[in-house]
């Protein structure tokens, strides 16, 4: 598989085990993208399999008020969130991001630099 395709690496342990790395090709933007759609996918699934049991099985009426609408969003928001901070760690240790250098910056208010005077 990987003398066919020159983005896969293959790395041999002292034991004689081969690993395959598979390159995660994509930006921070990409991954962003992939972290919204899948938690808003994965949630409105929830939210539709919770109000067909809701209507269907237990025959009551709903949604009754907006508390569990705005509960899904701000779930899908938070997960969505989470899923990017693991995707974005998943490209740094393993990925095309793997070389990323993060610089700091010092910055001084101004206040700070009213006191060194």
């Amino acid at each position: 598989m990987s003398e066919h395709d020159p983005e896969i690496t293959t790395a041999t342990s002292g034991t004689g085990e081969t690993s395959v790395r598979l390159p995660f090709s994509g930006s921070p933007a990409r991954y962003r993208r992939i972290a919204l759609w899948g938690s808003l996918g994965l949630h409105l699934y929830l939210f539709v399999g919770y109000w067909a049991i809701r209507t269907f099985l237990v025959g009551e009426p709903w949604p009754a008020s907006w508390v569990t609408p705005a509960l899904t969003v701000a779930s899908s928001l938070w997960f969505a969130h989470f899923a990017y901070r693991y995707i974005m760690r998943l490209d740094a240790q393993y990925g095309s991001g793997g070389g990323w250098v993060l610089h700091s910056t010092r910055v001084k208010l101004p206040w700070e630099a009213a006191h060194e005077r």
